[in-house]
């Protein structure tokens, strides 16, 4: 973009080849990189980074360089589709496509009641305005009793984690990465994902900014990732012993007297029942399961305790696994162990730029201990937890008969097919739904099934 351009518009320019250049905001993930965007009349010929934003700072990884094939693949969906009697779609208006809805949806209610439609909704209803906060509407004004999402298959554990330890399902602390001298990564890969639930561009240059000050990188995951290859350790763990290890460090911690809470330790109970629950959680105990010698686990836990601003920040590969609900939960233990809580350079709260949906209390989940388990499902009789019951339960919803059995879907931006737990199974009782809608820009694994089709604009 020229200078002149630049100067006359904080929007748009046009480049050195009469392009005009739109500055927009990444929506794939939380790292929200600056885009510059050319486009000559209607076709959109390049994306790269854009150098000047305050936020992003001049990067962007590749997911962010394809919305423009994206935006014009010639198989994401443009009109609203319906299912013709022998299986195929047909183009209709928004009109028709509404009525055939209601066609769909009325008599499944009438017999049956609103109990028998459910919804799956995705992942990118966090990461787009409009879905993430009219799916709300959606739910709440059907009367949907429940509804179904990826979070149980990944980030469920987090999820319960911080509504225990905090009040609120949403309430999740992150790593300060730029203020800290030592970051411990835990089932993240930041290399190829940036940085989930973390809000930070280029999260691969900031981990090299913190060696380049002096201070340490280190990567505990089975695999050696990208991530690991650019650290300045790499602790190899026997897949789903995340649990054991870190209560070996709570253990070291206690053992040492290395425990100091800071200036939050008025606000943090159970410190002597977490010292118990952990007195028979050596670091020898442990070593065989984990494959990290107790030597090398006693002195993460020195390292942690003895570093002024130190982090640990566990992500996805926690949270999917056996313990997964412990491992999250024993993250923020020995960050609050060691100081690091709430604190720079630790693991703080965000400060939203705007009020958040996600800060409302859910009255339901409100007030002293925990209430999961109040319904089961209806197959398997798996206990609810926050409103949800595991993805994979679907499937039997729809196929079983009886009282309660889902006969009508509604998916909004998912592929559950592909994306759940026994995909091929729900892909075989898809087909004996009542009615099926979906709300998505492309035929896929999932909405190749539905009986109306409704696209949404592109990310563009």
């Amino acid at each position: 973009m020229s200078e002149t351009n630049t100067a006359t518009s904080a929007s748009t320019g046009t480049d050195d080849r009469g392009r005009t250049v739109h500055l927009r905001t990444c929506p794939l993930c939380e790292a929200m990189c600056g885009l510059e965007v050319h486009v000559r009349g209607q076709q959109v010929e390049l994306i790269r980074a854009d150098q000047r934003d305050a936020w992003s700072k001049g990067h962007l990884c590749p997911k962010g360089t394809t919305l423009g094939h994206l935006h014009h693949d010639p198989d994401r969906i443009r009109q609203p589709l319906v299912r013709n009697p022998d299986g195929t779609f047909r183009e209709v208006t928004w009109d028709e496509a509404f009525e055939r809805c209601t066609e769909l949806l009325a008599p499944v209610i009438a017999e049956h009641g609103i109990g028998a439609v459910t919804a799956f909704v995705g992942n990118p209803l966090a990461h787009a305005l409009s879905l993430s906060r009219y799916i709300g509407i959606l739910v709440g004004l059907s009367g949907i009793p429940m509804i179904y999402s990826p979070g149980t298959v990944d980030q469920w554990p987090k999820n319960v984690s911080s509504y225990l330890m905090y009040g609120g399902m949403w309430s999740i602390p992150v790593p300060d990465v730029q203020r800290t001298d030592l970051m411990v990564v835990m089932g993240a890969n930041p290399s190829a994902s940036q940085g989930s639930l973390l809000a930070c561009p280029d999260l691969m240059g900031e981990l090299q900014a913190i060696q380049d000050r002096g201070g340490e990188v280190i990567v505990i995951d089975p695999r050696r990732t990208g991530t690991a290859d650019k650290a300045s350790e790499w602790l190899p763990i026997v897949p789903g012993t995340d649990a054991a290890l870190l209560l070996a460090v709570v253990h070291v911690l206690f053992a040492d007297d290395l425990v100091d809470l800071g200036p939050s330790a008025e606000l943090i109970d159970g410190v002597e029942d977490l010292r118990t629950a952990a007195a028979d959680w050596t670091p020898e105990r442990v070593a065989d399961a984990t494959g990290i010698p107790a030597e090398r686990t006693r002195r993460l836990a020195h390292q942690l305790a003895d570093t002024e601003r130190a982090v640990v920040y566990g992500r996805i590969g926690l949270c999917n696994q056996e313990f997964g609900t412990l491992a999250s939960w024993l993250v923020d233990v020995v960050n609050i162990l060691t100081r690091h809580f709430d604190a720079p350079g630790g693991i703080m709260f965000p400060k939203p730029a705007a009020w958040p949906l996600t800060t409302l209390p859910i009255p339901e989940f409100e007030g002293g201990a925990p209430n999961f388990g109040r319904w089961t499902s209806r197959v398997r009789g798996a206990p609810e937890i926050l409103g949800h019951v595991p993805a994979s339960c679907l499937a039997e919803e729809i196929a079983t008969p009886g009282e309660g059995q889902i006969r009508a879907l509604i998916t909004v931006a998912g592929n559950p097919v592909l994306s759940t737990p026994g995909g091929d199974r729900l892909d075989d009782a898809l087909g004996g739904l009542d009615a099926m809608i979906s709300v998505d820009n492309w035929t896929n694994e999932t909405t190749r099934h539905a009986d109306v089709i409704l696209p949404g604009l592109s990310a563009l």
